[in-house]
């Protein structure tokens, strides 16, 4: 029988993966190219059965199956990807197993090098070039011509260059939605809306320091950010409405908003259409610079137009971190914005912080705790997310200076790299007791600081009832330690960790 069909394959995540599920879009862009010519393409999500996937995915195999692709980022979802390719293998050594996805795009060498049930790995846009190596397989030729492509030739790793020149530009209209059965299961915190995401622009023309977006796009001719346009980004929406039921729109761009005419354009289009009503929308990439610029008229329209969320990239209350960072603000424009903000509480602000910058003292990140406060207690109805423990990412200015005052080497390991999680433990190598030791509490507190437990967890499950349960009961000690920053004896962080690590292993493959 001639090896034909392709598994698209979507592996369980971290700690997130327990109340998160989007749908798995960057395997519909992953297929888009083999679609299109008429190869046959199945999606298993390992999220949707984290108890019976051996047997599921063991269904969908055969010996017609030609490959199997699996989407990986940093983290958790190594070790599921790597127990994926394994159990493919163990069923069919003859199927080619392919990594795609951040992870690959960014660290292919150890992949290739420390998992040998990997065949195949494809760096950067894979639209186009998951296509031309499912050809090659085909056609039983060299991979060698395959843009992003890593393979073993003789013994030897080698990997080629990704087009990474332009961006990837996908017709909506293209996009194999049909591959997905039911939407019904993708969403979060147990919320009944029907979530698509999408874009509406691609790229990001700032250049913060500690983001891989710079590195990622540094080779792009021409602008860096690109706006697709208004009626082709609602012809989509329009598209989700009407076919497959969507009612909340995310915008996944890397930013939304460099220039605000831009998402203007799209919700006048909405409305234009009769769309206002029937859809709610999120954005993730806000900028306080940006918000500055947003008068009180134009966030009414956002609001209006059916946007509830805004995730908004906060990340420090120092002044000299923001700067180190390339922010391009203060914490006095975080605080002035946030209370801009207040004034449309429709509108949920969601702000992300870091902690652990290079350099970063005790009292700047005390700084920060302040910024959190004061912005729960300026606007009841925004959000503070457990703030990111810093990570260098190679070809980020951060990395450099990380190698420079921390003698930083990025993991080199598979094993090294599925450990890396936002809730895992700092390394000594980076921070000293005190600062470690406040950088846990901030972790495990800042999920009490503004009620949001109460808040977003609508559910009624058992799980759910537990969470609000506790945050009832801690919320009071966790304000009070955060306050007056009491990290010594911090005895919760661990039971913390212990429920997180439960809750990881339930999302787990092994």
């Amino acid at each position: 029988m001639t090896r034909s069909r392709i598994i698209m394959v979507y592996p369980l995540q971290g700690f997130s993966g327990a109340y998160v599920k989007h749908m798995p879009l960057s395997l519909l862009y992953a297929s888009i190219g083999i679609v299109k010519r008429g190869v046959e393409v199945a999606i298993f999500d390992q999220r949707l059965c984290p108890d019976t996937w051996r047997d599921d995915l063991a269904e969908k195999l055969g010996d017609d199956v030609l490959a199997v692709g699996i989407s990986v980022m940093s983290g958790a979802p190594i070790n599921n990807a790597i127990a994926i390719g394994r159990h493919v293998k163990a069923l069919d050594p003859d199927i080619a197993v392919v990594w795609g996805g951040p992870h690959v795009t960014f660290h292919p060498t150890s992949v290739l090098t420390d998992e040998e049930s990997c065949d195949y790995t494809l760096s950067g846009y894979a639209a186009e070039a998951f296509d031309a190596l499912v050809g090659a397989l085909e056609r039983g030729d060299t991979v060698a011509g395959v843009p992003g492509v890593g393979w073993r030739d003789d013994g030897a790793i080698r990997f080629n260059q990704p087009n990474d020149t332009t961006f990837e530009y996908v017709d909506y209209r293209d996009i194999p939605y049909h591959l997905i059965d039911d939407y019904g299961p993708y969403g979060q915190l147990e919320d009944e809306r029907r979530i698509f995401s999408m874009y509406s622009a691609v790229g990001c023309p700032y250049l913060c320091s500690f983001c891989s977006s710079p590195a990622q796009y540094s080779n792009i001719k021409g602008r860096r950010w690109v706006m697709l346009d208004a009626a082709e980004v609602v012809d989509h929406v329009q598209y989700l409405v009407d076919r497959y039921g969507a009612n909340y729109i995310y915008f996944i761009d890397d930013d939304s908003f460099p220039k605000l005419s831009h998402v203007e354009g799209i919700i006048d289009e909405m409305a234009a259409r009769g769309l206002k009503g029937k859809v709610k929308l999120g954005f993730r990439g806000a900028r306080i610079n940006e918000i500055k610029r947003m008068d009180d008229a134009f966030l009414t329209k956002l609001a209006e137009a059916g946007t509830d969320i805004m995730h908004i990239g906060a990340e420090s209350g120092s002044d000299r971190i923001l700067k180190l960072i390339r922010k391009d603000c203060t914490a006095d424009d975080i605080i002035e914005c946030n209370q801009k903000l207040a004034r449309h509480p429709e509108i949920t602000a969601a702000y992300n912080f870091m902690m652990g910058v290079p350099t970063e003292t005790l009292d700047e990140l005390k700084s920060t705790r302040d910024l959190m406060w004061r912005l729960a207690k300026d606007h009841p109805n925004c959000i503070i997310f457990p703030p990111n423990k810093f990570r260098p990412l190679p070809a980020t200015e951060l990395y450099d200076l990380a190698e420079k005052e921390w003698g930083y080497k990025m993991p080199e390991s598979l094993d090294d790299w599925a450990n890396i999680e936002v809730e895992g433990d700092v390394s000594d190598q980076w921070y000293d007791d005190k600062m470690r030791s406040f950088c846990n509490l901030m972790l495990l507190c800042s999920y009490f600081i503004d009620n949001k437990v109460a808040r977003v967890t609508k559910g009624k499950t058992l799980f759910y009832k537990m969470v609000r349960l506790a945050n009832y009961i801690y919320r009071p000690i966790a304000r009070f330690r955060l306050k007056h920053g009491l990290s010594r004896f911090l005895v919760e962080y661990h039971i913390y960790q212990f429920l997180t690590g439960v809750l990881a292993r339930r999302q787990s493959a092994d």
